[in-house]
């Protein structure tokens, strides 16, 4: 049986849904600029080689919506971890944008 997802935590999703979404706008342009040698992930170099900007774009939104997915599964199983959960996902997002406009659209 489904349970409804209380809707407190819209606030909560919402920030670690930005948070990331934030680290995907920072990532085309920041790349653009420095070069994709800058990408320390090697996946995503990889797929910029061989795809082009949309194959890291469309890994990172695989990656947020499992993101999200994980955090909706925290929430029913486990709520008392839905915000520092949340805050994990936030802050691995904000890393990544602030070292994208510190490294690549900064400098």
């Amino acid at each position: 049986m489904l349970r409804p997802m209380p809707n407190r935590y819209a606030t909560v999703f919402a920030a670690a849904a930005v948070a990331q979404l934030l680290d995907l706008a920072t990532f085309v342009p920041a790349v653009a600029r420095v070069g994709i040698g800058a990408e320390s992930n090697p996946l995503a170099r990889t797929l910029y080689l061989s795809v082009g900007p949309l194959g890291p774009a469309a890994l990172k939104a695989a990656a947020i919506a499992m993101m999200l997915l994980v955090l909706v599964r925290v929430v029913k199983r486990f709520p008392a971890y839905t915000v520092p959960s949340a805050a994990l996902v936030a802050g691995i997002g904000l890393f990544g944008a602030a070292s994208n406009l510190l490294f690549g659209l900064i400098r």
